[in-house]
């Protein structure tokens, strides 16, 4: 195994939002055998690196989907933005539905209706405390039009709803848009990012900068957004709380993330690395 990719959210953290324990120490019984690791998620870089830091891992971090790709010592290898049309499309859907979306930029991420999100979607019922996810929903801003955002980087629009029908509506109104890439990370949520990007192609970049075949590499996901890295290596792993289609899309499947689903997958393959040897 060259490389392992993973996601974060319902992948590497468990329903508390922290990292297991097994899982920090297959990470780096991994990265003692010389594979590199590399984290894989829909967040902003500074949310990711914070869940990374508290648990003493360090990783490369492909975030926002793809949009961007910083190295372990918090250098940014790649970056790709949405033009200021795309965008536009973009955020005319949104705005036409509610206002309940994030949009994540070079200056961190922004929207209308903090206090909603937080109350609805980010945090705790049982402790009352916000999510980690939402470390760097730390700007509010009364944007009017794109022109608002001319002097940033636009990289992820996040659009939230509790009702089923608004997400399907608004995911098929921007699926209508070919340049624009249109998954999910939850049932209540739509990630809009421009079509160039995803966490696969962010793969098939920074591949060769670590100098490693995909082909020999693993990713492990629970949701749709995950396809595009499953697509690029040569095993994908399904965790065992995602959807039964993303299973059967995958070579494995492993446990939850409540189980320590990652670290059950690493473990299997460095046994799996290590009878190869012996034979």
């Amino acid at each position: 195994m060259a490389l392992i990719a993973i996601d974060m959210d319902g992948t590497l953290v468990n329903g508390k939002n922290s990292i297991p324990q097994e899982n920090i120490e297959s990470i780096r019984a991994a990265q003692k055998e010389g594979i590199h690791v590399v984290i894989s998620t829909g967040r902003m870089y500074e949310s990711a690196k914070e869940t990374l830091d508290e648990a003493g891992l360090s990783c490369p971090i492909v975030c926002l989907n793809g949009s961007q790709i910083y190295d372990k010592e918090a250098n940014v290898l790649h970056n790709d933005s949405m033009s200021k049309d795309v965008f536009a499309k973009a955020l005319a859907i949104c705005e036409a539905e509610n206002k309940t979306f994030i949009i994540s930029t070079s200056e961190g991420s922004f929207t209308k209706c903090r206090d909603t999100l937080y109350e609805e979607f980010f945090t705790d019922k049982q402790t009352g405390k916000p999510q980690k996810v939402t470390a760097t929903l730390r700007k509010v801003r009364n944007y009017t039009s794109i022109e608002d955002f001319n002097n940033m980087d636009v990289y992820k629009i996040l659009f939230l709803s509790k009702n089923e029908e608004v997400i399907n509506r608004v995911r098929l109104n921007l699926m209508q848009e070919e340049s624009l890439l249109v998954t999910s990370s939850h049932s209540n949520n739509v990630e809009i990012n421009a079509a160039n990007v995803s966490k696969g192609a962010a793969l098939l970049k920074l591949a060769p900068i670590l100098g490693v075949d995909l082909k020999e590499s693993m990713a492990i996901g629970d949701s749709f957004n995950d396809v595009s890295m499953f697509n690029r290596v040569g095993f994908s792993v399904a965790m065992g709380n995602a959807k039964e289609e993303l299973q059967r899309q995958c070579a494995f499947v492993t446990k939850t993330n409540d189980e320590a689903g990652v670290a059950h997958a690493i473990y299997h393959f460095l046994d799996q690395k290590q009878k190869m040897k012996q034979n």
